[in-house]
């Protein structure tokens, strides 16, 4: 069993010590030793059950981690600074994904229940597969990318840095995102999205 922390002691951090569950009841991974959280109302008690361990610097090196922060800016830099202190990071699979055998997925990536990685894919580190998410065949990804729960991208999309999908979104095939660009909720853009910009659907 691998000793692992979530970092983020908030609703993505609850989720992701669920999964941690569902993975250890299909085959023991890990062994979830509690959450580490910077905010000073959560350095010591409880967080669904689980001990808080305070900072992240109270963390041994070698322990694995699983950076739980929504914001996709943050969740980069709280990665690489656990990198560098020496943990190692680990992705959650849900049992009930889909997993092309020749998809990638960078370290410190979740996949969530019911999602859909097809073949070809290239996802990098730190990317948030939300649950029921299908990613068609050869998307890439950049690091640091969020598909929020319901989004869709067709074959051959290609994703920069740090790009969210909020729920429901789609991209059409062969479309392009870059890098920090959003595509809001329920929303499918019929062009490619430049870096930075937001696309959203007004009612």
């Amino acid at each position: 069993m691998k000793q692992l922390v979530i970092i983020g002691a908030g609703g993505f951090g609850r989720e992701a010590a669920w999964i941690i569950k569902r993975i250890n009841a299909f085959i023991p991974t890990f062994e979830l030793l509690g959450f580490c959280d910077d905010a000073p109302d959560r350095q010591t008690g409880t967080c669904d059950g689980y001990p808080l361990l305070g900072s992240v610097a109270n963390i041994p090196p070698g322990t694995f981690f699983f950076c739980a922060i929504g914001k996709n800016a943050t969740r980069l830099n709280v990665l690489r600074r656990a990198e560098q202190a020496g943990l190692v990071a680990a992705t959650l699979i849900d049992p009930t994904a889909e997993m092309a055998p020749d998809a990638e997925i960078g370290p410190g990536s979740f996949v969530g229940i019911h999602a859909v990685v097809s073949v070809g894919c290239r996802l990098g580190r730190g990317t948030i597969v939300n649950h029921g998410v299908c990613i068609g065949h050869d998307v890439t990804a950049g690091d640091g990318c969020q598909f929020c729960p319901g989004v869709c991208v067709s074959g051959g999309c290609a994703l920069g840095d740090g790009v969210l999908m909020g729920t429901l979104a789609g991209m059409i095939p062969l479309k392009k995102a870059g890098d920090a660009s959003v595509i809001g909720a329920g929303t499918v853009p019929l062009r490619d999205v430049p870096p930075g910009e937001t696309v959203a659907r007004i009612r």
